[in-house]
């Protein structure tokens, strides 16, 4: 551990140093003595570079590597870019391990065992390399659970034109898996930016993906359209208790369980269907329920075809 931090902290401070560099060359862009230094500072970032991820992997450590579009994203734009992504990662992970989730909501042992924790930064377009204990199976090519939340995460952020591919994460692990991408592509969308993520072991890439910022934003359009939407017709004993023939809306009171059941009519009451306020009523009222990929919760809409006097 020890090296691991010793070769953090000398990347952290060339990284600090080229940050300054590249100020002076765009200010003296013709100096070959700075442009001659960074290029000899660009090569030491790289080999140091190498040296961590040995250093990570020899204790069971991969990294992800993490570079936001933008040369200089506002506090705001990284946080919400980084902070989404970790949580989709973690969501995703939980759902492996324990079945389809349909609620973001996380243990603190699930967030802990996905932590992604800062190792260094380099400059350019701002890129932030994490690390995170990942399992060591026997064979390399054999994927942990956390690999395939990586992996399912990075392959929906492509998938803004395959609502099949999405239905079928939708299936596997649950809806909270999507809502949480969503979050993702639609914080990157509003602050328009892009990400480029590589998940790393030594100098092995296990995983990558390059998303332009109108590829997030189409994804996250796709993903608020509507999924699934299924009609229930409804037979049920009650009270009226709220008719308005202006604005079509109705009130109703189930006899079994007391729930209100609000929504819209067109004929059912009317200057020759007329109905009396309170008064209990048969009625046959059809149940809309619309599912979209973005949200975790249905919409639940209904439509009062007719009431019969009792």
């Amino acid at each position: 551990m020890s090296q691991i931090l010793h070769l953090q902290e000398k990347l952290q401070d060339v990284s600090a140093t080229m940050g300054r560099l590249e100020m002076e060359l765009a200010r003296h862009p013709e100096s070959a003595g700075l442009a001659a230094n960074m290029r000899s500072l660009r090569k030491l970032h790289a080999n140091l570079s190498d040296d961590f991820a040995y250093a990570a992997n020899q204790i069971g450590l991969d990294m992800l590597h993490y570079r936001v579009l933008e040369e200089r994203p506002t506090a705001r734009a990284l946080s919400g870019s980084v902070g989404t992504f970790q949580e989709a990662i973690s969501v995703a992970y939980d759902a492996f391990q324990h079945g389809p989730k349909m609620r973001r909501v996380l243990t603190p042992l699930i967030a802990q065992e996905t932590a992604l924790q800062v190792a260094y930064s380099y400059p350019g377009s701002f890129g932030v390399v994490f690390t995170i204990p990942n399992q060591r199976l026997l064979l390399e090519n054999l994927s942990s659970q956390l690999d395939m939340a990586v992996q399912t995460v990075l392959d929906l952020g492509k998938s803004y034109n395959n609502t099949s591919a999405i239905s079928e994460v939708e299936r596997r692990l649950g809806k909270a898996t999507i809502s949480a991408v969503y979050s993702w592509a639609q914080t990157n969308s509003e602050n328009r930016i892009g990400a480029a993520i590589e998940w790393r072991r030594n100098k092995s890439v296990r995983a990558e993906v390059l998303i332009q910022e109108p590829e997030f934003r189409a994804l996250s359009e796709t993903l608020e359209s509507i999924a699934h939407k299924t009609d229930k017709e409804l037979n049920v004993v009650g009270v009226l208790v709220g008719a308005n023939t202006s604005s079509h809306r109705f009130d109703f009171i189930v006899r079994a369980t007391d729930d209100h059941i609000r929504g819209r009519f067109e004929d059912a009451i009317s200057d020759s269907q007329s109905a009396e306020v309170p008064r209990k009523y048969r009625a046959f009222i059809t149940q809309t329920t619309e599912t979209t990929y973005a949200t975790e919760e249905d919409k639940i809409t209904y439509f009062l075809n007719r009431l019969e006097p009792i």
